[in-house]
């Protein structure tokens, strides 16, 4: 997924996200990094996110935080990283970032039709809300028909 020539890897704990990376072309994350993002909002997928740091390297914390999570200390320190907190709702050159969202779902709709692995009707939320707390279950993006 080389969108705007970056190469992308990501680290995956289920089979069904390794094959939906697999087929929007992204490679399994080794090595160490200049950038890192944690999507995954918990302690141990930080923790994971400063181990692939490179030294001086960033890491960005995209992932929504329940609660205080602590930073990981000692490798933190010797790697010298930077830690950058991101809301994902800024702008860019006067560009919001759901437009460049849109924008790029809308020019490669293998993005959208590889994450979304459940869909439900609006009745069926309670349903929907379980079924996206479980990755376990095959659940990558669920979403919500009115």
């Amino acid at each position: 997924m080389v969108q705007r020539g970056f190469d992308v890897d990501i680290e995956v704990r289920h089979k069904h996200q390794r094959i939906a990376a697999e087929r929007l072309e992204v490679g399994s994350a080794e090595g160490l990094y200049d950038v890192v993002i944690d999507a995954a909002g918990s302690e141990t997928g930080l923790a994971r996110c400063a181990e692939l740091a490179r030294p001086g390297g960033r890491v960005v914390l995209l992932g929504a935080y329940q609660h205080t999570i602590p930073i990981p200390g000692i490798v933190s320190l010797v790697k010298e990283l930077t830690y950058v907190h991101s809301i994902a709702y800024s702008r860019h050159d006067g560009i919001r970032d759901t437009e460049q969202a849109a924008a790029l779902l809308a020019g490669n709709p293998t993005i959208a039709q590889t994450v979304i692995t459940h869909r439900f009707p609006l009745d069926e939320a309670a349903e929907a809300f379980r079924v996206a707390g479980d990755r376990a279950c095959g659940a990558i993006k669920v979403v919500l028909h009115p």
